[in-house]
């Protein structure tokens, strides 16, 4: 029994200790090779997470939106990254939904080898992994009204019997 509490207690300590804000910025400098940028953002450290709070989003430096919360949460064997409140500048809806609510991105060591995705917005709701090993991302987006206000989306899409698919390699 004393074991099993020095370990809680070492996990919880580990978690604690996790340097969270580097690895915000080790996302930052992963999103600035494709030329995505977040700026203007207020971090908040607390103990099992971190909070960026109202980021603006940039393409090519040009601001295409902005992000109300960005939270990342390193549990070691669960962690995930969740990205709310992603609102897209109106010149640019033809391309990007008008409002995505929230991403949410799991990776846990009982599957070490994907990631899962899951997406609420404007266009409905979407589900789907990365597969880490094969490098390919797979999205299974719900045949919804609002998605076909987006053709340049729906027009990337296949369709299968459980719905539209994304599928594309990184």
């Amino acid at each position: 029994m004393k074991r099993l509490i020095y370990a809680f207690y070492i996990a919880l300590i580990v978690v604690v200790l996790i340097p969270k804000e580097k690895l915000y910025f080790t996302l930052e400098s992963i999103l600035s090779e494709y030329t995505v940028y977040l700026t203007d953002e207020n971090l908040s450290n607390h103990f099992f997470y971190l909070d960026a709070m109202n980021s603006n989003l940039l393409l090519d430096n040009i601001q295409i939106g902005s992000i109300e919360q960005i939270r990342i949460i390193p549990w070691v064997v669960y962690n995930r990254l969740t990205v709310s409140n992603v609102t897209f500048s109106s010149l640019y809806h033809s391309v990007f939904p008008g409002k995505i609510e929230e991403i949410s991105l799991t990776y846990s060591l009982l599957h070490p080898l994907s990631v899962h995705l899951q997406a609420t917005g404007d266009f409905g709701r979407c589900e789907g992994g990365i597969d880490l090993a094969e490098q390919k991302i797979r999205l299974l987006f719900e045949a919804t009204p609002e998605l076909r206000n987006y053709p340049l989306l729906v027009f990337k899409l296949q369709q299968v019997k459980e719905g539209l698919v994304y599928e594309s390699n990184f």
